[in-house]
């Protein structure tokens, strides 16, 4: 087994905890002041990339979307963006009132809860972990997105159960707290009767890494984090723009900064937030980039089918590429996906904007989940 502790909020570093909490005055005043020179901000961005080659197929709303996300990622800090978006229970029970739909939640132990997307159903379940860096609580869009799956799914005979797995974020708790969040969460799925046949794993962004941390943990247990166990191998893991390098040192960090909607910076600062209480003999874990070579062997009898996507205008590009092979070696039923001008989880993006045409990951993610519960 890997060593390292549980962090917590009671032991992480003074010099992370001093980063959040309730914002002074003087921040809100500062965040106030940014978002009011936003507009202004969006409007030149818009003037000089809405000609660009990596917004060819893009509307005008979504280049206008896409620029607005950019500016509130590169200029507002952890604190501000975290006080703005609320905590995910919050962003749910909004997304659940906005969409008429009930809010069923499950309470899973140690501040971990699943949040069902639509109906509670056990026959069949994608259990979904949430993006965000570790820092931020679910978009509503996101939620939007995978309630268009299922809805898709039952158009073709497939009634499914999404639900959302509620982790702590930074600075509640830092790795392998989510770990061991997910592990109650699957625990919970399978102990109520899901069998592991009609059960798949889904994650973008910290959520694609989170995933990964799972199977890394199946197949090298990490001290003081349960293990897994399936009497069969699962039909499927979904990895969406998975967060492979935290430390953003990649040529693709560099090369699309600028066109995706995160920039450079606030992704290494938050890769470094995470990174801080990691023990460097786990790096793997949380760097799946950085995982020795090996490190995935045996994947194929947990899961029998892996889709890797990214977006060939993101930053996490090269590190989700060189992921996705290093799974096809030990996987040969991996498929590696990569969107011509993608953004970061760009499929999300569209539904952000409220696009009537979508990219060609949403069906493409459609059909690869039927194909898993078709089998």
């Amino acid at each position: 087994m890997a060593p390292g502790p549980t962090i917590t909020a009671s032991n992480m570093s003074a010099a992370t905890k001093t980063q959040y909490g309730q914002l002074r005055w003087t921040e809100t005043l500062g965040m106030l002041a940014k978002l009011s020179r936003l507009p202004a901000a969006v409007l030149w961005n818009v003037i000089t990339t809405a000609y660009a080659p990596f917004n060819e197929d893009r509307s005008l709303r979504r280049i206008i979307l896409d620029s607005t996300f950019r500016y509130a990622s590169a200029h507002l800090s952890i604190r501000q963006m975290q006080r703005l978006l609320g905590t995910t229970l919050g962003r749910y029970k909004a997304w659940t009132k906005k969409a008429k739909l009930p809010a069923i939640i499950d309470e899973l132990g140690e501040d971990a809860r699943l949040l069902w997307i639509g109906p509670k159903r056990l026959e069949r379940v994608v259990f979904w972990s949430h993006g965000g860096g570790f820092l931020f609580s679910p978009s509503g869009y996101s939620m939007s997105f995978w309630r268009h799956v299922q809805l898709e799914l039952e158009k073709r005979g497939i009634e499914i159960g999404i639900a959302l797995l509620s982790y702590s974020l930074l600075p509640a708790a830092g790795f392998p707290t989510p770990l061991k969040q997910a592990q109650l969460g699957l625990n919970f799925l399978l102990n109520a009767g899901v069998k592991p046949q009609n059960l798949q794993l889904a994650g973008d962004s910290a959520g694609g890494n989170l995933v990964l941390q799972v199977l890394s943990h199946m197949l090298h247990p990490y001290n003081d984090v349960p293990e897994i166990r399936l009497d069969a191998p699962l039909p499927g893991a979904l990895l969406i723009s998975p967060w492979t390098n935290l430390s953003g040192d990649s040529e693709s960090h560099t090369e699309n900064n600028g066109r995706d909607y995160i920039s450079k910076d606030p992704f290494t600062l938050w890769g470094a937030q995470i990174l801080a209480d990691v023990p460097e003999a786990c790096i793997a874990y949380v760097e799946a980039v950085r995982a020795p070579e090996g490190w995935f062997q045996g994947v194929d009898a947990l899961v029998e089918r892996v889709l890797v996507t990214a977006g060939g205008a993101e930053l996490l590009r090269d590190d989700v590429v060189v992921v996705g092979e290093a799974l096809k070696k030990h996987h040969p039923k991996t498929e590696l996906v990569v969107q011509k001008n993608g953004l970061h989880e760009d499929l999300y993006l569209d539904f952000a904007a409220g696009e009537k045409k979508l990219g060609n990951l949403t069906p493409l993610t459609v059909e690869w989940l039927a194909a898993g519960f078709s089998s």
